[in-house]
């Protein structure tokens, strides 16, 4: 089940914070005119969730992550701009 949804834009991914029940999937939308790697934290190694990196999304793509099972926090960014803090989040699964 898709329980969010997360945009990027130009101005960055709105919203920045999303909370999701376990075993629920997060969909990244890329509204930008450039591509987004959207990525787990921490870069580079993106390990925290593995689930949330759903990779390279070219302007007008979508993408869900895996089903987050697990209760925890997990970070987000975009894996070639890492330090953009407007590209960075949040999902919550609890």
């Amino acid at each position: 089940t898709v329980a969010a949804t997360i945009t990027i834009t130009a101005a960055g991914v709105s919203p920045s914070t999303v909370t999701i029940s376990p075993g629920s999937r997060v969909t990244f939308v890329n509204n930008d005119s450039r591509p987004h790697d959207m990525s787990s934290d921490p870069h580079p190694a993106h390990t925290d969730c593995p689930g949330v990196t759903v990779g390279f999304l070219n302007a007008g793509q979508s993408a869900t992550t895996q089903n987050l099972n697990t209760v925890r926090t997990c970070g987000f960014h975009d894996h070639n701009q890492p330090d953009v803090t407007s590209l960075q989040g949040t999902i919550r699964v609890q």
